[in-house]
């Protein structure tokens, strides 16, 4: 299986807890796209600036236009791809 790790950084000056609305959609997308199995897991980076997301068997393409519908992809610095295959 081919997973796209995506790294999110949130922007300088954004505060999560002025963001309520917007971070709880944000969490029902992620809840969907598992539901799908569009992404198989979420992991908050330790300093809660941001987060990985794992995609299962997409191109970086169709990786990028997802998290450009994440409600808080605008607070987000320009994401980073990583491309892992699974080793079984």
């Amino acid at each position: 299986m081919n997973i796209t790790a995506v790294i999110l950084t949130l922007k300088e000056g954004v505060n999560l807890s002025e963001l309520g609305a917007v971070l709880k959609h944000e969490q029902e997308m992620v809840d969907q796209w598992k539901t799908e199995g569009i992404i198989h897991d979420l992991y908050l980076r330790q300093g809660r600036n941001g987060a990985v997301i794992m995609f299962n068997d997409r191109s970086e393409t169709d990786v990028q236009s997802l998290i450009e519908q994440l409600p808080l992809y605008p607070y987000f610095k320009p994401a980073e791809f990583l491309g892992l295959l699974k080793n079984d």
